[in-house]
């Protein structure tokens, strides 16, 4: 599942991680502020939009509407994997394989897997039911896919077979992205951040500032955005990392990896010390 990857990559942090606080003049809202150790890791050709680990440490990078990238921390050299993926947007390390999301010129859209570098076609659609744009994915705790589509603004449920899917609504005019833990599937975009408690709960808006991305790692949910950076969602705490140009999608658990969407860059955070 997204965001409960048991790897954890162990590279050399300098030290741990201390917090402070800052307050922000604006609002009053007061922001606890965690200084974290933090590298850059490798850099890709194209528009990074997504990460995702494998239990050997491999890292792939989806790189926006073109390929998918990965690095090997053994030979620590980043190269395409395969260009034969179509459309790449989300992806999520699951089941021994990489899935990912697809769409063809953003009329539709597909959840697909990797078989060696080839795409398989697991759900693209179901009777009328059809996505568009699907932006992000993530697994649920009952096995299930769960796609952010931005064009349609809303959320598809689809089987772990692709036999089922079902479109749910979202009270979010932008549906950018999504993230799932043990209890609860989160979706985010421009309004903020909606909480679903899974499988049966009622939708419900727990922040309000726009993110980004959304990646469950430590116990918390973490969104990104231009203003904050990387900071707690739906609680007052950010991450430190004033290298990033802009913080974008998120994977990983003890070691946070960031994509920076604008310099096309991974960094690798160290989250061992946060509570």
């Amino acid at each position: 599942m997204k965001g409960l990857l048991a790897v954890s990559l162990i590279l050399p942090f300098a030290h741990g991680c201390s917090s402070k606080s800052t307050e922000d003049e604006d609002s009053g809202d007061s922001t606890r502020t965690e200084t974290v150790d933090s590298q850059l890791l490798f850099k890709v050709t194209g528009e990074l939009l997504d990460l995702a680990i494998a239990p050997d440490g491999r890292i792939f990078a989806s790189i926006q509407e073109h390929s998918i990238d990965i690095w090997d921390p053994e030979t620590e050299w980043v190269e395409t994997h395969t260009d034969r993926a179509g459309a790449v947007f989300g992806i999520s390390w699951f089941d021994d394989t990489l899935w990912y999301t697809t769409s063809n010129h953003r009329q539709s859209g597909a959840l697909m897997k990797l078989d060696g570098k080839d795409g398989v076609t697991i759900a693209i659609e179901m009777g009328n039911t059809v996505f568009r744009e699907p932006r992000d994915l993530c697994r649920t705790s009952d096995g299930q896919w769960i796609i952010a589509d931005t064009t349609l603004g809303a959320l598809f449920v689809i089987s772990d077979d692709g036999t089922s899917v079902e479109r749910m609504g979202v009270p979010l005019s932008d549906v950018a992205t999504v993230a799932c833990d043990s209890h609860s599937v989160y979706v985010g975009g421009e309004d903020g951040v909606v909480r679903i408690p899974w499988p049966d709960g009622t939708p419900d808006t727990i922040d309000s500032r726009p993110v980004d991305g959304l990646h469950s790692a430590k116990g918390i949910v973490w969104g990104t955005n231009t203003d904050l950076g990387v900071f707690e969602v739906n609680g007052d705490r950010r991450l430190d990392l004033p290298d990033l140009t802009r913080a974008g999608r998120m994977a990983g658990d003890d070691s946070l990896l960031i994509a920076d969407s604008i310099t096309n860059e991974v960094w690798l955070v160290n989250l061992s010390d946060i509570d």
